[in-house]
């Protein structure tokens, strides 16, 4: 009885360790932002793999199109409760029409992002309630149908909670279009300003429980990601996925599938598969 006490005692000083280090990408699952960032004068370095296949196309053109976008992100921590985080989106992609088959490879616009956390309860040495709020611009590349041309300014929210093994997000963003082609391939760069709800529901399979042997943990997630823009265009893509996290760096996989696709002014998502390595540093 007495050393079970003794490990009771113990176990938030055992655990704090891990969970400080990985509080850059605890519980946030692939596609949806969580109220995590890295600790004051650490780096967090993201990259994403995405394979994006979109068609059914309201130009002219009637485009099918592939593309593989990398998308690199820089995070750095400015305080415990704010961030600064830098997007680098690269895109290759494939365009079949009836003109034929066309390669291309180029910059979509840049993201700047600053994230401040207001709120923070730390309910025991594991369980959470968060809320943060973050706001910047997207700048573009200038590289020609892969940049928007414009200026287009962001702000959000995100709630997030983390009991036991189970962890959950919720955000919302509202993005400033001030420019973009008409017939746009990428979700939200068009004309029209833009409106994304993102949900993720996050399991710990393993461990069940966090000992003082814990390294690192593995969950199964599944998430519902949205994107509104006021021309009237509506999509909604849910997917499982499944992430380890160790104390330096994290492995991600998921795909989205659509449920809703009301969409006319740009072509519909048809499958969207990612891929993701993080880095604590």
């Amino acid at each position: 009885m007495r050393m079970h006490s003794i490990v009771v005692r113990c176990l938030p000083a055992v655990l704090l360790p891990l969970l400080a280090a990985s509080s850059a990408s605890a519980q946030e699952a692939t596609n949806t932002p969580a109220a995590t960032q890295p600790a004051q004068g650490s780096f967090y370095l993201r990259t994403k793999l995405q394979y994006i296949s979109v068609g059914n196309d309201p130009s002219p053109e009637n485009r099918e199109i592939d593309k593989v976008v990398s998308t690199t992100t820089l995070t750095y921590g400015l305080r415990r409760d704010m961030s600064l985080s830098l997007d680098l989106p690269l895109v290759y992609e494939v365009e079949d029409s009836a003109a034929g088959t066309d390669r291309e490879f180029g910059v979509n616009d840049l993201s700047l992002t600053f994230k401040y956390r207001p709120l923070q309860i730390d309910l025991n040495p594991v369980d959470s309630v968060r809320f943060a709020a973050f706001g910047g611009v997207e700048i573009p590349s200038g590289d020609g149908d892969f940049s928007s041309h414009s200026f287009d300014p962001f702000i959000g929210g995100v709630f997030t909670a983390i009991l036991g093994r189970h962890g959950f997000n919720q955000s919302v963003s509202y993005k400033f279009n001030t420019g973009g082609d008409e017939f746009n391939t990428r979700a939200g760069d068009g004309p029209d300003d833009a409106l994304r709800y993102d949900s993720a529901y996050l399991f710990r399979i393993d461990p069940a429980e966090y000992s003082a042997d814990t390294s690192a943990a593995t969950y199964l997630t599944f998430e519902m990601n949205g994107l509104y823009e006021t021309n009237g265009d509506n999509e909604i893509l849910i997917g499982p996925g499944i992430l380890y996290e160790a104390r330096s760096f994290a492995l991600e996989a998921t795909v989205g599938i659509p449920i809703v696709q009301d969409v006319d002014e740009r072509p519909e998502t048809d499958l969207v598969v990612t891929l993701g390595l993080r880095i604590l540093f």
